[in-house]
């Protein structure tokens, strides 16, 4: 789940002690903490100030049994003569968070590092190793110090599926011996069903949770209702989970360039949702990714409205819950440890809210000029200037950049951050005002649920087992996008890499969000820029944009070659 973009973090903290985390709610809000990925990244502390989210997923340990951590700017400490991370700033938060009735648990996985089990011994050895490191064990180099998580998820990109219901049944064990605190496991599969790399495990082992990635795949939220699959989960978790009470969650992206294919705005987002918990009593709620991105595009608030409009369970505002249907059975140890913030927001304000879910408008229109920081603003008004995005905040614009290779665009009165696709880049626009230059929107998006569209991975010729998919994204006119999916079935790749493949007929590569394109007639390469990949990869995903003639056609995927060093 390695995706990019940009806004600004809005939310003012409120103070509140809370109730504990209670799995069995229809209308948790989990969310992945670590990878910096809107590139605003605050302390987690400061993301547990309100009710907003239930559950924190840090990520991620993307290198075991050898452990390998990676929080970005959230924690670049290490041991003395090692270089395991040594996060006390986080140690800190984890007990703020816990203090604050959240959870926070830890994604093993990820798409960089490289990770994977021998065997099932090697794989209760790790598991041994967790519970001293991160739980309630002892070890003498504890990332967290004495910080003891809530449980673990298994965010699995690549590799071979060997030892994890080993290890997910050993560290259980370890569960089992500590009855002060409630302990979890969850998954983080794809929503093509069953996962390739998690499906026998999530059919062998115990799960509290999953979060399924209903994202940069064929079923995802913008192929709702057609493609988009939940029942498929709901299924699964009624007939084949070992726990026939686990809650699968509705994974989104966080911000429209969170993800290369699947974002949908909250109000589509509250849509599905409400129509998912009308007819499946698996759901446990919505995962985003990241907290970064979901907070700074303001989708975060429009998720918690949703879940607490509809779920089982409401927040007071304060951060605790109240049920009206089931109450938790865990109890959890008790902390007084609290953390001070580390990071700030420049500005103190309410959180950036879609024009569907808000109930403030802006109060006058934006005079005719693109939104200048520092110029004078109104009300709750966002806006665009080409590159960067607007929000007022005490009757002036604060601006900020969207990320490389993006632009901001207005979604009714939300300003957000996106791939071109075709639209022009120098869109001035403010909510609340009309666009003082043309813009181009879709207006003309095709289905991406035909039949010819739904995609075939299989294996690439490659000098390692490699799993290659197409997947369609944005059709219109005679613009399309395509997410490329590139997932070792073995070992990581390292950053050095190259990708071939030939086009349909009458289609062109104009951009890729990964590496550089060159194209010769119908045949594309693309090639890393290691320089800006990490040292070891077990999943390359990212978007290609171009034109084409006619009907538009994925690639075929038999005509695929992946090559690293």
């Amino acid at each position: 789940m390695r995706l990019l973009t940009s806004l600004l973090a809005v939310f003012a903290a409120t103070a509140g002690s809370s109730a504990a985390f209670d799995v069995s709610c229809n209308s948790n809000y989990a969310s992945y903490y670590g990878q910096n990925s809107a590139r605003n990244q605050q302390s987690l502390g400061e993301y547990c100030k309100d009710a907003t989210e239930d559950l924190i997923v840090l990520a991620f340990m993307n290198g075991f049994p050898n452990i390998i951590l990676n929080f970005a700017n959230a924690c670049e400490t290490t041991f003395e003569g090692s270089t395991l991370l040594h996060c006390p700033n986080i140690a800190s938060d984890i007990k703020y968070c816990q203090s604050k009735g959240k959870a926070v648990i830890l994604s093993m996985g990820g798409a960089s590092g490289a990770y994977g089990f021998s065997g099932d011994s090697d794989a209760i050895a790790f598991a041994d190793t967790a519970w001293n490191m991160f739980f309630k064990g002892n070890s003498d180099k504890r990332p967290f110090d004495d910080a003891v998580l809530d449980g673990i998820d298994l965010d699995i990109e690549g590799g071979s599926g060997a030892g994890y219901p080993a290890f997910i049944n050993q560290l259980r064990s370890h569960y089992a011996s500590d009855p002060s605190k409630k302990y979890y496991f969850a998954a983080a599969p794809q929503c093509p069903y069953p996962d390739s790399y998690l499906g026998t495990t999530l059919n062998s082992a115990w799960f509290d949770m999953v979060y399924v990635q209903f994202y940069n795949n064929f079923c995802g939220l913008n192929a709702y209702p057609t493609w988009f699959n939940f029942a498929d989960w709901d299924n699964w978790a009624k007939t084949k989970s070992l726990n026939k009470d686990v809650k699968v969650y509705i994974g989104a992206p966080g911000s429209p360039s969170a993800a290369s294919s699947g974002y949908v705005d909250g109000a589509t987002l509250t849509s599905i949702y409400n129509d998912v918990r009308s007819k499946y009593s698996s759901l446990g709620g919505i995962m985003t990714w990241d907290v970064s991105q979901a907070r700074t595009s303001g989708i975060a608030k429009s998720i918690r409205a949703a879940l607490d409009a509809g779920g089982t369970c409401k927040h007071d505002g304060g951060g605790s819950t109240t049920s009206s249907t089931s109450t938790s059975t865990s109890t959890t140890a008790s902390t007084t440890t609290t953390s001070s913030s580390t990071s700030t927001p420049p500005y103190s304000t309410t959180s950036i809210s879609t024009s569907t879910t808000s109930t403030s408008e802006p109060t006058s229109t934006t005079p005719a000029s693109c939104p200048v920081s520092g110029a004078p603003c109104s009300g709750n008004q966002q806006g665009c200037n080409g590159q960067k995005f607007a929000i007022c905040a005490g009757g002036s614009w604060y601006t900020g950049s969207c990320a490389p290779g993006t632009y901001c665009y207005m979604g009714g009165n939300t300003a957000m951050c996106d791939w071109s696709n075709g639209r022009p880049t120098d869109t001035c626009a403010v909510s609340g005002g009309a666009s003082l230059s043309k813009r181009l929107d879709f207006n003309k998006v095709s289905l991406i649920t035909r039949p010819n569209l739904r995609p075939k991975p299989m294996s690439a010729k490659s000098n390692r087992p490699t799993r290659v998919e197409f997947v369609a994204g944005d059709i219109t006119d005679n613009k399309y996008s395509t997410v490329v999916k590139i997932q070792t079935n073995k070992n990581a790749f390292t950053g050095d890499w190259s990708f071939s493949f030939t086009l349909p007929e009458g289609q062109t590569v104009e951009s890729t969000s990964r590496g550089a394109a060159s194209i010769n007639n119908n045949a594309v390469t693309i090639k890393s820029d290691p320089s800006s990949e990490d040292a070891n990869n077990m999943a390359a995903i990212f978007k290609i944009v171009g034109t084409f003639k006619g009907t538009y056609a994925l690639p075929e995927t038999n005509s695929a070659v992946f090559s690293s060093t």
